[in-house]
């Protein structure tokens, strides 16, 4: 009786952890969702490339003045700041022009002295002229008329010229913007004492800039004006042209002044610190080259997207090298037989399912 009672609760108890058991399981979840975007995707393939060798490099302005003055004095009117935009032609500062008022005056007394003293000197050849024609007087006396006529015309031309030279000066106390730009640097302050060839103002153009790097002689010698070198800035990609080679080394590095001009600042401004992609056409390696549509720039960081085994895109960083008849060479973040978005990647989101359309290839 006993043992019949114990294995009927025996039983129960089994039943109950089973029981159990059933309860902890999970209810199976539904499948996770990804939205579809048809896209083009390829194979990534091993090609034969040239090799880059990168250069550090600085963004500059390709206008940049230095603005001072030609005259001595106190300054007047310097009320721009740095920062500020100004206009080509717009008045910047003036030097105080009294010293060269003086030296305006003076100049022109001085002509009007010299014109004066011509006057006469020309009275004097008429009479005498007369004379020596009648045979009036002897030659030499006529020899001495001429010569004094002939040096008072000397004395108006040359008081002439020092009158319109003192004139130009007076002009110099205005210096104003040979160009539109902003004002980078400033030296003095109104009131101050300026003296010929002192610095008052550094002007730059902030639309117009340049790449500057230096490079070896090697790498220096395959480069050529005109040619496009693409330059990392900023998690960007541009393209430059070679605008200067300065065929002297420097003395002390061996290397060769390179600049470069940039086709927009759009992103870039004069200051910052970039990377030139020099080219090595002596040595190519293997290399990934992707087609250039494929290449994205997302919050600043530049990508492609990858699909997986499952179908899903995923955006991965890639270091960009040079763009060349629509293809880029990818010089890291990507291996030989990944899978990416080619066609319609601007459309595609991080855990998209892709679907190919027509024209994709592995």
């Amino acid at each position: 009786m006993k043992s019949r009672h114990w294995s009927c609760l025996t039983g129960l108890g089994a039943l109950f952890v089973i029981s159990l058991a059933g309860c902890s399981q999970q209810p199976p979840q539904a499948p996770e969702h990804h939205p579809s975007v048809r896209a083009q995707v390829m194979t990534v393939t091993v090609g034969q490339g040239i090799s880059y060798e990168p250069v550090p490099g600085t963004v500059l302005p390709t206008e940049q003045v230095q603005l001072s003055s030609r005259l001595s004095g106190y300054l007047h009117g310097l009320k721009v700041h740095v920062g500020q935009s100004v206009q080509a032609g717009q008045l910047l500062f003036q030097v105080d022009p009294r010293q060269v008022d003086s030296q305006v005056a003076q100049a022109q007394a001085g002509l009007a002295q010299a014109q004066a003293n011509l006057a006469d000197a020309k009275s004097n050849y008429q009479r005498f002229q007369k004379l020596y024609q009648a045979q009036a007087i002897p030659e030499k006396q006529w020899d001495q008329i001429k010569s004094q006529y002939e040096t008072a015309r000397a004395q108006v031309a040359a008081a002439m010229a020092e009158a319109g030279s003192a004139q130009s000066q007076l002009r110099y106390a205005r210096v104003t913007a040979p160009f539109a730009g902003i004002i980078t640097e400033k030296f003095l302050q109104d009131g101050d004492l300026v003296a010929p060839g002192r610095p008052v103002l550094t002007l730059a153009n902030p639309n117009v800039l340049e790449v500057q790097c230096s490079v070896g002689s090697r790498a220096f010698a395959l480069l050529s004006l005109g040619e496009r070198i693409p330059v990392q800035a900023n998690g960007r990609l541009l393209e430059a042209r070679v605008q200067d080679l300065v065929p002297v080394a420097d003395p002390m590095t061996h290397s060769h002044l390179v600049k470069l001009s940039l086709p927009s600042p759009d992103g870039v401004q004069a200051g910052d610190f970039v990377q030139v992609q020099i080219p090595d056409s002596e040595n190519s390696n293997a290399s990934l080259q992707i087609p250039s549509t494929a290449l994205l720039n997302r919050a600043g960081i530049p990508g492609v997207f990858v699909v997986n085994e499952h179908g899903i895109a995923e955006y991965r960083m890639v270091r960009p090298g040079v763009v060349s008849g629509g293809q880029v060479t990818i010089l890291a973040g990507l291996n030989p037989g990944d899978r990416i978005v080619v066609k319609n990647a601007a459309a595609v989101n991080n855990g998209d399912r892709i679907v190919q359309i027509e024209g994709s290839h592995d």
